[in-house]
């Protein structure tokens, strides 16, 4: 198995956030749970948007088009299914831990499951 392509990025900005990749791919009920931190510069002329859970305190990276990306080091970062990004998010989450509703571990986990269909859908056509 080769080893698998990382990009570069560097911060370009922490001002101006843009919620709407995050929007598109989980909605915004569930946005509402993450805090924009920054956007990064992809060497692809790519941007990533920066967000982090206020709960998990785990961040998803994602482009315009709402693809992953994940840190690796270093100002890398390497393509990674959303579903899993978001699944790794939210996997500390537990009722009543962080002050978590059964709606918002609902609403969490429906976004992922809505994403995972979508992949498969894609993968199969």
């Amino acid at each position: 198995m080769g080893r698998v392509r990382t990009i570069r990025g560097v911060i370009a900005q922490g001002d101006a956030p843009d919620w709407t990749p995050l929007e598109n791919a989980v909605g915004y009920d569930v946005a509402g749970d993450f805090m924009w931190m920054f956007e990064v510069a992809l060497e692809d002329g790519r941007s990533l948007q920066a967000y982090k859970h206020i709960d998990t305190r785990r961040y998803v990276h994602l482009d315009p088009d709402g693809e992953a990306l994940v840190y690796v080091d270093r100002g890398r970062y390497r393509p990674h299914p959303i579903a899993e990004v978001l699944a790794a998010v939210f996997a500390p989450l537990t009722i009543d831990v962080y002050g978590v509703s059964r709606e918002q571990l609902a609403r969490s986990w429906a976004a992922v499951e809505r994403l995972e269909v979508a992949h498969d859908v894609r993968g199969a056509g």
